[in-house]
């Protein structure tokens, strides 16, 4: 794209559908359908703020911080970076990374990256102050326990928080027109994961790799860009690089997986792996990990992809059993008219969504090679108030 810019921002609506939004966000600049790099939030925004598949950057879970050597968006010299100041979401993000400054858009002082996570389409989707960014009662995890009797009500819900999102995205976007800004600030809008509304009985993220899941819009907003939806195929690793071919001060930005604006992407790679935030000795930690070891490896073309559920039948099983007695996962699993295409899911195994343009041979062929670039984890132990906040979000 041929623009010069001082300034970015990067607003990230969690848990956005690319089919939720992709037309309306087509109005404002080239929208992009997106392979996340994950369907977990940590792991995918290692991958949108490093340019690196997960496990290459290191981040896997809200226990990882970014390793020692891998650069990231808040590395950049001779920018102003931050993380929005407003909201709970923003903290755990900030963590990853090593403490980053936090200001917001209307403080923000040019050459600027700043960086925004926001409710989106995250569960409660009726249930976000959107002043604060906090709950205003049900927690995510009390609201999709009480919408799995009414799964209209929980879609309704969901478009109504997206569209919430989209104008408070307007809004920071008129700021900055306010502020005279626009012509020098690249505004990219994407999401870390979609959601399921249902589909395969379930509500939420994070355990299935699903088209529903794995496909979430971009869009780059500039005055002298276009608006259309874009014909290339993107992934959250290709955002690090887009930004650093088209600001006027150069940054390196390292090693990347990322092409700028996905040029020549055909497919892009998906990571789950399953953890746990609870408070645990350490000796129950490494039997918890014994019996619920689970990964879920994805290729993704514009058309589809392979997903291959690694792990042990009978630990996956105990996992699976696990689910059942927690909320709402429990609930929603035994509501399901078919739980056992539910369960064939989230066993190990391969499975098939809609139609790739290529072979499962090539998948786990170009995955391996993916793997192989592992680097070391660092782990680190979370507060006891940013485990409880965890679990009322719905992550495990």
């Amino acid at each position: 794209m041929d623009i010069r810019v001082r300034n970015v921002l990067i607003y990230v609506a969690d848990a956005v559908r690319y089919d939720a939004v992709s037309e309306e966000l087509a109005t404002l600049g080239p929208t992009y359908k997106t392979i996340s790099a994950s369907t977990h939030t940590p792991t995918s925004f290692g991958s949108l703020l490093t340019g690196l598949y997960p496990p290459s950057n290191g981040i896997i879970s809200f226990n990882h911080s970014s390793p020692h050597g891998i650069e990231s968006i808040f590395d950049a010299r001779n920018f102003h970076v931050s993380l929005a100041a407003v909201g709970g979401m923003n903290d755990t993000i900030g963590s990853i990374f090593g403490g980053v400054p936090r200001s917001t858009i209307n403080e923000v002082e040019p050459p600027f990256i700043h960086v925004v996570r926001r409710p989106g389409g995250h569960a409660p989707y009726d249930g976000f102050d959107m002043n604060v960014y906090e709950y205003k009662t049900e927690t995510a995890q009390e609201y999709l326990y009480n919408i799995t009797d009414d799964p209209k009500k929980g879609r309704e819900d969901y478009q109504n928080a997206v569209q919430q999102s989209l104008a408070e995205f307007q809004r920071n976007i008129d700021i900055l027109e306010e502020r005279n800004l626009l012509d020098d600030t690249l505004i990219i809008f994407t999401s870390d994961h979609g959601e399921l509304l249902g589909e395969y009985g379930y509500f939420g993220h994070t355990h299935l790799a699903t088209p529903e899941v794995v496909y979430v819009p971009t869009t780059f907003i500039h005055p002298d860009l276009p608006v259309s939806r874009g014909t290339e195929l993107l992934h959250h690793v290709d955002v690090l690089p887009s930004i650093q071919t088209v600001t006027d001060d150069e940054f390196d930005i390292g090693r990347t997986h990322g092409t700028p604006f996905g040029k020549g992407r055909t497919m892009g790679f998906n990571y789950f792996e399953h953890v746990t935030y609870r408070y645990l000795p350490d000796v129950v930690k490494r039997a918890a990990g014994f019996f619920t070891g689970r990964k879920s490896l994805s290729l993704w073309d514009k058309d589809g992809g392979h997903v291959f559920v690694e792990g042990s039948h009978p630990r996956v099983g105990v996992l699976f059993l696990g689910l059942l007695s927690m909320t709402p996962e429990g609930r929603q699993i035994l509501r399901h008219d078919d739980r056992l295409d539910l369960l064939s899911r989230f066993m190990p195994g391969h499975r098939i969504y809609d139609s790739p343009n290529f072979s499962a041979e090539t998948a786990r062929s170009k995955i391996d090679r993916i793997l192989a670039e592992d680097t070391d984890f660092d782990t680190r132990k979370l507060d006891e108030g940013t485990v409880s906040r965890l679990r009322d979000m719905g992550y495990m």
